[in-house]
């Protein structure tokens, strides 16, 4: 049995549900060199997130605004103190030390979703060399390399609003891995939970996720490497 479509089966059996949401989302590359300048909603939900990153500290005038954080720090919600036309400065840094500043100026507007996308900054080469490493490396190159790779077509049906498919299987000693798409068949962008992804299998070593944000009518590649040993 694939081990990998097994899990996935059984986790999807038990009322898997993958922790996505759905937002007009206001999505910026990672610019650690710049301030990001845009606006915020005065009595609106502001959601601030850096995936595939964490957000571990949000600095700035304190008695501007307030925030609260998600238990597991993937996103930060942002609620301005002053008035509209107010201008507020913060930096936020992530679990990795990534640091963006940021300019938020007071709008009367709907709320808003900002996703500061760091995958531009994930760069697989920067993992420590290893059969983990390596494996992703030839997931995301598409070569076989040193890995048993079987290739499939395994529709896993409709999560929320994702259309999840898996297309390969790698091997190596106690090493699998899986090559899964994710197509986007909304009319709307998909900001994916990544890490709320990948705990859904068991033993994952890593995993690589293409983009952090899918667009309308559009299908992004997530890589997952587990360890199989005492299977």
């Amino acid at each position: 049995m694939n081990r990998l479509i097994s899990i996935f089966k059984y986790i999807m059996c038990c009322s898997f549900v993958l922790q996505t949401f759905i937002a007009e989302a206001a999505v910026y590359r990672y610019q650690p060199e710049a301030k990001l300048s845009l606006k915020i909603s005065k009595s609106g939900l502001n959601r601030i997130s850096n995936p595939p990153y964490k957000i571990t500290q949000l600095t700035g005038d304190e008695s501007k605004f307030r925030i609260k954080y998600d238990e597991d720090g993937s996103n930060i919600y942002f609620m301005p103190l002053v008035k509209v036309g107010d201008v507020i400065e913060v930096s936020i840094k992530n679990n990795v030390g990534h640091i963006q500043d940021l300019e938020f100026s007071v709008a009367n507007i709907k709320g808003k979703s900002i996703v500061i996308d760091g995958m531009a900054n994930l760069n697989i080469d920067k993992i420590q060399k290893s059969d983990v490493a390596q494996m992703l490396r030839a997931m995301k190159d598409n070569v076989d390399s040193k890995f048993y790779v079987q290739t499939i077509n395994q529709s896993l049906g409709s999560i929320k609003n994702l259309q999840v498919k898996q297309t390969k299987i790698y091997r190596y000693k106690e090493l699998a891995g899986g090559v899964f798409e994710l197509k986007n068949n909304t009319k709307q962008e998909i900001v994916l939970n990544n890490r709320e992804f990948a705990k859904r299998f068991d033993k994952v070593k890593s995993f690589y996720p293409e983009t952090s944000v899918i667009r309308p009518r559009q299908t992004s590649t997530l890589l997952i490497v587990q360890d199989t040993g005492g299977k």
